[in-house]
């Protein structure tokens, strides 16, 4: 081989590695989905959160079940810690790596008031080590130490938060720190906050962290702030929380997101700006984990996944031209549609609807023949969508189709066809005329 096809030969491998490595730095989240952002149902309580919205995990789609002012922008607090972890697991392969306190992000916390684990500076640690006191304690401290050894200054790495928010189409949002601590120009809605979680949560290790009900550093045992998830916590613990964060602050007022699971159900429930604290039953607790409380135990409650369609159901009727024995089939959804609907909500109420069903099919149709697509609604809102398929074969009848042709070939060719008929016409009186004089020749010669 020339030289220079040993040139193109290395230059191709390198933009080949190149390409590779640019694929690699991809980010690991995805931009989650979510469909039905008004709401599918109105919840019959009443949470005092400003907004707040749930939505299903069980669905791919994660279609919004209730909601209240869901695009409204608040303060998050420290569910920025959310997005701090996400970016961080999106940068850091090896979270056994460690990295040195600075004394600038101490400096950074001193007199506000942040909750910390009172890491020193040239304190060495783990990214690990680093994600579950962030996560699980929420320290401020170990949150900063993050940002600035990933983003080299906490400001740059702010900067990659926003942009990950950005590419996610939280439009509503806006990061000043990594920590959540009060900025007036830090906000986001509960509608971003739910894409950012349920992008993170595509990410193993981001749940391990933010699910773990405590975690031991240093010989001290530090408990989740959610304090959903802590047995001890009898007047609040609920057994169906997981995780994920807690958010607090004067403006912020009292802000949690948190995982819910109970009988195959699962919901991902967002609340800002609850009651700060108030009394219950004796004691000061925050608004945000009654509220929480109150709403996932309406949806469980009030709510289920089950079939809502299957193969036997039928959507419409759609005629099949030149069928033998048939002259419609059947349109059925190609598989068992199962969705999340009110226990009180009726069969009958639930429509499946064809959405650009053709006016006809010509034979033959095979069983199963993908026809157009469905949809199962409920009050008017989309519960799901499916494939219509035909129900049963339908053969071809071959003289059907001839007679069906010839009649529309007479029907777009009127005089051809008249001239078809004189000449076939006179083609039969010639051929008769023929037959005559042969006979009358035939007699002649043998004079009978």
């Amino acid at each position: 081989m020339t030289r220079g096809g040993n040139c193109f030969r290395r230059a191709a491998a390198l933009l080949l590695a190149l390409l590779l490595a640019a694929a690699c730095a991809l980010p690991a989240f995805s931009a989650p989905a979510l469909t039905q952002e008004a709401g599918l149902y109105a919840a019959d309580v009443q949470p005092e959160a400003e907004a707040y919205l749930l939505v299903s995990l069980d669905d791919p789609a994660h279609p919004v079940i209730a909601q209240k002012n869901k695009d409204m922008r608040e303060y998050p607090a420290s569910l920025t810690k959310i997005a701090t972890a996400a970016v961080v697991l999106d940068h850091v392969r090896d979270l056994q790596q460690t990295t040195v306190v600075s004394q600038r992000a101490l400096d950074a916390l001193a007199d506000t008031g942040a909750q910390t684990v009172d890491l020193a500076a040239g304190d060495r640690v783990t990214y690990e080590e680093l994600l579950y006191l962030t996560m699980v304690y929420s320290a401020c401290d170990a949150c900063l130490v993050l940002s600035e050894a990933v983003g080299g200054t906490e400001e740059h790495f702010v900067e990659m938060m926003n942009a990950w928010a950005e590419g996610l189409g939280c439009h509503d949002t806006h990061f000043v720190n990594s920590h959540g601590l009060h900025e007036d120009d830090h906000y986001s809605t509960a509608a971003d906050l739910a894409r950012m979680t349920l992008a993170a949560l595509e990410n193993d290790a981001f749940l391990k962290f933010a699910g773990a009900t405590s975690y031991t550093f240093r010989g001290k045992t530090y408990e989740h702030t959610n304090v959903l998830l802590l047995p001890d916590e009898r007047s609040e613990y609920y057994p169906y929380a997981q995780g994920i964060k807690t958010g607090t602050t004067k403006k912020a007022g009292s802000c949690l997101i948190t995982k819910g699971e109970k009988d195959g159900c699962s919901y991902l429930a967002v609340l800002l700006d609850s009651s700060y604290y108030h009394t219950g039953s004796g004691e000061a607790v925050k608004g945000v984990f009654e509220d929480a409380r109150e709403l996932l135990d309406w949806a469980f409650d009030s709510l289920s996944v089950r079939t809502v369609a299957d193969p036997g159901r039928v959507a419409m009727q759609v005629q099949v031209i030149d069928g033998k024995q048939a002259d419609t089939v059947a349109l059925v959804p190609a598989e068992e549609v199962r969705a999340l609907v009110p226990n009180a909500a009726s069969p009958e109420e639930i429509e499946l609807v064809a959405l650009g069903a053709p006016a006809s099919l010509e034979a033959p149709v095979a069983q199963g023949t993908p026809v157009c697509e469905g949809e199962l609604r409920y009050q008017g809102k989309l519960l799901a969508k499916t494939t219509l398929v035909a129900a049963q074969a339908v053969q071809l009848s071959v003289a059907a189709r001839i007679s069906r042709l010839t009649r529309a070939w007479i029907g777009d060719h009127p005089l051809l066809t008249a001239l078809l008929l004189i000449a076939l016409a006179a083609v039969v009186l010639l051929a008769a005329r023929r037959r005559g004089r042969r006979k009358r020749t035939a007699k002649r010669r043998t004079g009978k």
